[in-house]
């Protein structure tokens, strides 16, 4: 592929290492061909680098797919997920999942990227709902836009969450970031 032809959600392979293409801006220059400034985010770290290629560059485009698997249980120091349409067990490692093994609960769907036929990364979803099963009572008055406090959710945890949410209370979380989005 030509890098002119790269938009975001686009997979690359540089270096030997599958990135996703996460931002990217034209940048015309006078009386040259124009040049593609792309951010790129790593499919297994997740770190985002910076390149910037002329729009004629060739690019390799790995055989990447985005399958949909449910968390199905750990064995040992795996994690094993299934896939929602095919069956299939996917594998991944404690050490390909350090940052968020903590949102692993049975049952929810994540996205698996596939590159080549082989497993190369899980995705969280982007909200995931989730039960407070600790934090402290909340003070008469207490209202939606007022302050916060901390919640441990029933994997362990802890966010900051409004005032008016109780124990037992369903919550819809960003798992990337951490964050209260509302109740469930």
């Amino acid at each position: 592929m030509r890098a002119g032809e790269l938009k975001v959600g686009t997979f690359v392979e540089i270096e030997n290492r599958i990135y996703e293409v996460v931002s990217f801006e034209r940048q015309k220059i006078a009386q040259r061909q124009p040049h593609i400034k792309v951010k790129l985010k790593d499919t297994v770290s997740g770190r985002v680098i910076e390149r910037t290629f002329v729009s004629s560059d060739e690019i390799n485009a790995p055989d990447v797919l985005i399958r949909y698997a449910n968390f199905v249980y750990k064995d040992k120091d795996q994690y094993v997920f299934m896939d929602t349409e095919t069956y299939e067990e996917y594998r991944f490692t404690e050490s390909q999942t350090e940052d968020i093994k903590d949102w692993f609960i049975e049952g929810i769907q994540f996205q698996i990227i596939v590159a080549n036929g082989s497993p190369i990364a899980v995705r969280l979803p982007k909200v995931i709902e989730i039960e407070v099963i600790d934090t402290p009572p909340g003070v008469r008055g207490d209202t939606e836009s007022g302050g916060s406090k901390p919640a441990t959710l029933s994997n362990g945890v802890v966010i900051q969450v409004p005032l008016h949410i109780k124990k037992g209370d369903k919550i819809k979380v960003n798992p990337e970031t951490r964050e209260y989005i509302g109740r469930a």
